[in-house]
């Protein structure tokens, strides 16, 4: 999630093409500085990381659509949704910040939404989809926040700075929505 936000606020300030590349980019660097170990198992580990898969297809999403808004609003919304309902297993972060953080980063979908998209040409059933996308996450997240630690294992030190980060991101989008 935290490249995603990266490569939304890159391309708000350096255009679509442009800021999408530094946000794929700004992935590469921050799965390469996680890992440790040889190249070849540094390079191994690159391809393997959920983060950067993510950054991946969202990059080529934006990229073919031709409209990193609408993949960026759908995305954020998305996310949120599916961390509320998704099931444990191996591959999830299961803890109340992480929710809470999808959470913001789907308000500065709204937010995207609000700056840069035509609602007078937009069918308004696609802001009741999202909306209804949005009902439906905070519904499942209510559903599961007792169940859920606040952080899922030891809290480090990374994880906190990434989640404080990427809620500073969202922050600042949010914050040009309405200023």
């Amino acid at each position: 999630m935290d490249s995603i936000v990266v490569a939304v606020v890159a391309t708000m300030v350096l255009g679509a093409p442009q800021g999408i590349f530094v946000g794929l980019a700004a992935a590469v660097i921050a799965a390469a500085v996680r890992l440790r170990g040889t190249l070849r198992e540094r390079t191994l580990g690159i391809l393997g990381m959920g983060s950067l898969q993510a950054s991946v297809a969202f990059s080529l999403a934006a990229l073919a659509l031709d409209d990193w808004a609408t993949v960026a609003i759908v995305w954020l919304l998305a996310a949120f949704l599916l961390a509320a309902w998704r099931g444990p297993g191996a591959a999830t972060r299961r803890d109340r910040w992480g929710l809470v953080v999808r959470f913001v980063a789907a308000l500065a979908g709204f937010a995207l939404a609000r700056l840069l998209v035509d609602w007078v040409t937009t069918p308004t059933a696609a802001w009741l989809v999202a909306v209804a996308l949005l009902a439906s996450g905070v519904f499942g997240a209510t559903l599961r926040w007792s169940a859920l630690p606040w952080f899922a294992g030891t809290p480090s030190r990374a994880r906190t700075l990434g989640l404080v980060a990427n809620l500073a991101s969202c922050a600042l989008i949010i914050a040009l929505a309405f200023v």
